[in-house]
């Protein structure tokens, strides 16, 4: 089954994504606030796109060694199970419509290893001097 996801203000539903926002920072332990997301959309850094039941947002961006440009999937949130393959035709057009050729994600989820078309090609670890 494919589901669309349709362009949003982020100011009119602000009230209801940030919710999902804040579960899915405290999820992955990112380093970036609500309010960060919520900037870069209001300044047109990144897009907010609605589907029933959650929400995605990208941000357009370059490869930083090849130039090419590619679609940063910075926020994915739904709280039903098989979203991802419900919105990926979704999410492959509206990057194909916007001229990317290809889809990027950071994630410290080992379960994307297993979703059909992502390929793990590199692995960040990090180490806090504190």
């Amino acid at each position: 089954m494919m589901d669309t996801l349709r362009p949003a203000n982020i100011r009119e539903v602000w009230d209801e994504i940030k919710p999902g926002l804040e579960a899915t920072k405290q999820k992955i332990n990112a380093p970036w606030r609500v309010e960060d997301v919520y900037s870069a959309c209001l300044v047109g850094q990144a897009f907010l796109y609605l589907g029933a039941p959650g929400f995605v947002i990208v941000q357009p961006q370059e490869d930083r060694l090849s130039g090419t440009p590619e679609l940063l999937v910075w926020v994915a949130f739904s709280r039903e199970q098989h979203s991802v393959e419900r919105f990926q035709t979704a999410v492959d057009e509206l990057a194909l419509a916007g001229g990317f050729k290809k889809l990027v994600m950071w994630s410290n989820r080992p379960g994307w290893d297993k979703v059909p078309g992502w390929s793990k090609v590199a692995t960040v670890y990090e180490r806090r001097l504190d």
